[in-house]
């Protein structure tokens, strides 16, 4: 196979004096967006980009994650399912160690849960079918229920006790109806050419003494704070308890997106012998019922809904691996979560990175390419609840922290201390993580996060890959994903560039998360993009730089956390 070294050629056009060369070449040798002399097996990258791009499975398998396996909540028997589906794909294409891996900490979900069924409507003055679901971790109706509605969105501990007596078999709305904004802009958008150039400038700071453009400076009131309790030390009010001391039915809540989208959420924690039945509601439906109740017509609501709890399911990350050649005892990593929310079948979040990833994997061992290191693939369960199964598998296999100093009688700041980090020989043999979790959007670059050495060697890997749509870099940091889990205890990791599409408009969280929204061109250029900057990764001589590691919880003066 032909292997040559990429290299931008300076042509030098004009005589120029030595003075004047000298000072120009010390202008270019300190440009940070030179590229650097990377060996580039050009072959190769055409291997893959002839599987990835002519043969692509990508959205076949996107559809058996969401149509067939979606949605796939943190320990929800779904996410069981799809991570069984996925273990016996693997092995199909002759992947190796292909295992759903048990989490060290099996403590963090006590119990998983999914929704059977979900009927909501109205029944009077008039009849309407109501679009909404269950958040997570709460329980159903036991059966078909009927109650009234009433209006309550006082957070007044005072106000609502008067109520005593009165919400037995009510479902509760708790907010004022929205106003819904109409969509104005476009709903979906890639970066232009000047967005993502911008991009390739590290943000400054403000200067001292000038203030930050509509900043309201330290006097400013936070929204919220107002109206808060006067006296110091008082324990909020809790509706939710109340309610449920009084037997209300449940619980309804909106959100003001509108055009039939909302959110969902839970929390895996949440006790069901102290819970409600809590719904969210799309706001024009939500809206309708509130605005009645606030004409003081009286509205009916039925409800039939079953949401069936699992006790300590066995949480797991999937893993597998093409072992590699000379460097094998050395990983290179690429992965994505592999779980969702439920109110659709999430897709953009997160079966696009998931399925591209494995897309990766897929091209990476059909197209016949040579990998000197090893190359692991990791999707990530429990993600949407913090990272949780990155994290565990980050800490058993690389680094965690170990037991904290004993705390002084009185510690400031947050957390208080934290442990030393304590790494196994595997961190120093780590060369990379790549992450997709933005999306189905096109990966356009890459966030170097604040690791500078990168970026020549990610400009060079990227000339080659230009026709595919990926060309810059963005040499700051984005937050919220599982990358982090690497990158937080100084492994060099690094999530992908990607146009918003309508990820942040209408799917991330939305129940309208579905295969329909994912961009099949996109999805094969991702996995296709993904495979050879793993492959690049693998067959380097050396390891990528590592950046410093911040000492635990610094912060910098004016950076708060992700």
């Amino acid at each position: 196979m032909a292997t040559r070294p990429y290299h931008w050629v300076m042509r030098k056009t004009h005589f120029l004096t030595m003075g004047l060369a000298t000072a120009v070449f010390a202008a270019v040798v300190a440009l940070p967006l030179r590229a650097a002399n990377e060996v580039i097996d050009y072959d190769s990258l055409a291997k893959i980009k002839a599987e990835g791009m002519q043969n692509s499975q990508v959205m076949e398998l996107a559809s058996w994650m969401t149509d067939v396996h979606g949605p796939r909540l943190s320990g929800s028997p779904g996410i069981q399912r799809a991570g069984e589906w996925a273990v016996a794909e693997m092995k199909k294409w002759g992947l190796a160690n292909v295992a759903l891996e048990p989490w060290v900490d099996q403590s963090r979900f006590p119990r998983g849960w999914t929704n059977e069924k979900f009927y909501l409507a109205a029944v009077s003055p008039q009849a309407f079918p109501m679009t909404g679901m269950s958040s997570a971790w709460t329980p159903g109706t036991n059966g078909l229920i009927r109650g009234e509605a009433v209006l309550i969105t006082t957070t007044d501990g005072a106000k609502i006790t008067k109520l005593a007596g009165t919400l037995k078999g009510k479902f509760v709305l708790t907010q004022a109806p929205p106003d819904v904004a109409a969509y104005w802009t476009p709903q979906a958008q890639r970066y232009t050419a000047e967005q993502l150039d911008a991009m390739e400038n590290a943000p400054r700071v403000a200067e001292l003494g000038l203030a930050a453009p509509g900043a309201g400076g330290r006097g400013a009131v936070a929204g919220g704070r107002a109206g808060g309790p006067g006296t110091p030390g008082a324990v909020p009010f809790n509706r939710n308890e109340f309610f449920l001391k009084e037997g209300v039915a449940g619980v309804l809540t909106t959100n003001a997106r509108g055009h039939g989208l909302f959110t969902i959420g839970g929390s895996a924690t949440a006790d069901p012998a102290i819970s409600l039945p809590s719904i969210v509601v799309a706001a024009e439906h939500y809206g309708r019922v509130a605005r009645m109740l606030q004409k003081n017509l009286p509205v009916t609501i039925e409800a039939d809904i079953k949401n069936t709890y699992t006790p300590a399911p066995t949480m797991f990350n999937v893993v597998a691996e093409i072992p590699g050649t000379d460097k094998a005892d050395e990983i290179v990593m690429l992965g994505a979560h592999f779980d969702s929310w439920h109110s659709s079948t999430g897709a953009t979040d997160n079966a696009a990175g998931s399925a591209a990833m494995m897309e990766a994997m897929r091209i990476l061992k059909a197209s016949g390419v040579r990998l000197r290191r090893t190359v692991r693939l990791g999707l990530w369960n429990g993600e949407e609840q913090g990272l949780i199964g990155s994290r565990d598998y980050v800490a058993k296999h690389f680094a965690g922290r170990g037991a904290p100093p004993p705390a002084p009688a009185a510690v400031g700041g947050r957390g208080g201390p934290v442990g030393p980090l304590v790494m196994t020989p595997a961190h120093a043999k780590f060369a990379g993580y790549f992450n997709i979790d933005n999306g189905t959007g096109a990966i356009r670059g890459v966030y170097q996060q604040g690791n500078g050495a990168v970026g020549p060697i990610f400009r060079a890997w990227m000339e080659p890959l230009r026709d595919l749509g990926t060309t810059h870099l963005n040499p700051g940091n984005t937050g919220g994903t599982d990358h982090q889990s690497f990158d937080g205890v100084g492994l060099p990791g690094f999530q992908f560039i990607q146009d918003p599409v309508e990820y942040n408009t209408v799917t991330h969280h939305y129940n309208m998360d579905s295969f329909e929204r994912l961009q099949p061109e996109d999805m094969r250029r991702n996995a296709t993009i993904a495979a050879a900057f793993v492959f690049l990764t693998a067959n380097r001589d050396e390891l990528l730089p590592r950046k410093a590691m911040a000492a635990p919880g610094a912060a910098g003066r004016g950076r708060g956390g992700q």
